[in-house]
């Protein structure tokens, strides 16, 4: 009986000391699932926050490239605008270039008529003039 009560105490130990070895590991399993827990929520936290960082990353590039159309848009705008008074400048200078092609041209038709005109008037002086020496010279023979 001694030795039942020895083995039913060696039992009793061993239960106690297997209880006790399931304690601790019940209470590391705790530790460990408080720490994949824990884990679990750092990585949804930083998941989260790279997330966050970018969508807000996406935006700022949106915001900026937005910024950048509108600004091409403004640029673009301007340059139609000067565009549009550059056609007109010319033409405008287009329209008064040939008005002053016109013009030179009927100064150069008067310029060769009046040359025509002073040809002709000096053929009729010299003539007229040879005519009033012969004249003269008939007048002072007489």
């Amino acid at each position: 009986m001694d030795k039942f009560k020895e083995k039913l105490n060696l039992l009793r130990a061993e239960a106690d000391a297997a209880n006790a070895r399931a304690d601790q590991a019940e209470l590391q399993l705790k530790k460990v699932q408080e720490q994949l827990a824990s884990k679990d929520n750092e990585v949804n936290s930083l998941n989260n926050k790279t997330q966050n960082a970018a969508e807000s990353d996406l935006k700022s590039q949106i915001d900026a490239l937005n910024r950048k159309v509108s600004l091409l848009e403004k640029d673009l705008a301007t340059a139609e605008s000067a565009l549009k008074v550059a056609q007109e400048k010319v033409r405008t200078l287009e329209l008064s270039s040939e008005q002053f092609e016109r013009k030179a041209n009927n100064l150069e038709r008067e310029k060769v008529d009046l040359e025509t005109k002073l040809d002709d008037i000096s053929a009729k002086y010299a003539k007229t003039k040879q005519e009033l020496e012969d004249t003269l010279k008939q007048l002072e023979e007489l």
